[in-house]
């Protein structure tokens, strides 16, 4: 996950958990109102970051109080959405350099989790179960809910397939968004399949349009040329420089310009630019940086790519196909469920599959257009948010 590099948060001191504490009135606590405090990995732009605050907005619009906090006590840019979307934030105040407490070890983290009079706490990833599960355990909080989105942060070290099967039964109830997950932890860690419940990620697809292409496209001086787009963390996982490798040999063959646009930050930003500089096609890929709305850049976009060695439901694809932007992506996962008849698979690792997929877009344009419908379809019909919202409702609130 990236970090973010704004100025960090103040550590909550304990009069601001007593004024938030002190917002729920004895006519709410009554009234059966549920609180619930989501958790995200870090306040920076990334796909669980997105799922998480989305529903938080989507649960406050249906009554529930809802306060936002994270593992990283980073600011960021998703801070500013929260306050947009009327979500208090809570720092936790998770220990980091005593390796107790930064572990889930905690009595001081325990008496602010119990101060925040919770009715639930909604957890992202395995990690956060592992630093907030006992916790939440000790502090009463009756509601455990974690979200797996990719087997990555589980399967990549002895370690962290070690605390999962520690941690799982911490939590109240588990949910994975594809099934492949939920495959990889019952069968692999060894969790209840029965705690485990898939819920797919909601999409409100009508957020998420291309009808001012024309002006997205001309500030960034884009004219006829089939354009490509990534949208994600530039970590090593997604292998962003493969992409733009990929990209700059095709087109070190090609008379007709292309362009490859890639909007996001993070530990393989100084490899992409290392590519850049040192090829004469370079100046076809334009670094964007992270973004906080990315709408706009897959606007301009034809073609949406990605080069993950793991992933689950990829948000970011999610939003491109409900813009009717088809894609090439890696066969992990659940993407290849998600591309049949509206996209291109490639060999997760290959770069001659990368290309080839890079460069039959590139010599057919006619192929891009006749998938657009059916993507904007299948998230439509799919991956609807209020069905996911409603699910995490009752997981959270009874």
């Amino acid at each position: 996950m990236p970090r973010s590099r704004g100025k960090r948060l103040p550590r909550a001191r304990e009069h601001d958990v007593a004024a938030i504490v002190g917002k729920r009135s004895a006519a709410a606590r009554a009234a059966g109102k549920p609180r619930v405090l989501e958790v995200l990995h870090s306040f920076a732009i990334g796909g669980s970051e997105i799922f998480a605050l989305e529903l938080a907005r989507q649960l406050s619009m249906q009554g529930i109080e809802v306060l936002c906090a994270s593992i990283e006590a980073a600011n960021g840019p998703l801070v500013k959405r929260c306050a947009d979307y009327g979500l208090a934030v809570v720092d936790l105040g998770i220990p980091q350099r005593d390796i107790l407490g930064r572990n889930g070890l905690s009595l001081r983290l325990t008496r602010r989790l119990r101060a925040l009079d919770l009715d639930a706490i909604h957890l992202q990833h395995f990690l956060g179960l592992h630093k907030l599960g006992l916790p939440a355990r000790l502090a009463g909080i009756r509601r455990v809910v974690v979200t797996e989105h990719s087997i990555f942060d589980v399967a990549q070290s002895r370690a962290g397939r070690v605390r999962a099967r520690l941690n799982w039964r911490l939590a109240s109830s588990v949910t994975v968004i594809h099934q492949s997950i939920k495959d990889y932890l019952a069968g692999v860690i060894g969790v209840d399949p029965g705690r485990i419940e898939v819920v797919p990620i909601g999409i409100e697809v009508d957020r998420y349009h291309r009808r001012d292409r024309a002006e997205c496209r001309a500030r960034l001086g884009i004219e006829a040329e089939v354009v490509l787009a990534f949208v994600g963390r530039l970590a090593p996982v997604k292998n962003v420089p493969g992409i733009i490798a990929a990209f700059l040999a095709v087109q070190a063959r090609r008379t007709h310009r292309s362009r490859l646009l890639v909007v996001g930050d993070g530990a393989c930003r100084s490899d992409c630019q290392e590519l850049l500089r040192s090829h004469p096609c370079g100046y076809q890929v334009t670094l964007l940086g992270e973004q906080a709305d990315a709408r706009p850049f897959l606007a301009a976009a034809d073609v949406f790519v990605m080069n993950s060695s793991s992933e689950g439901t990829p948000r970011a694809l999610l939003e491109a196909m409900a813009m009717g932007i088809p894609a090439i992506c890696p066969d992990v996962g659940g993407i290849p469920d998600m591309l049949e008849g509206r996209g291109w698979l490639t060999r997760a690792g290959d770069q001659g599959s990368l290309q080839a997929a890079i460069e039959f877009v590139m010599d057919n344009p006619a192929e891009i257009r006749v998938r657009e419908a059916a993507c904007r379809e299948y998230v439509r019909s799919q991956f609807d948010a209020a069905l996911a919202t409603e699910r995490y409702r009752r997981l959270l609130a009874g």
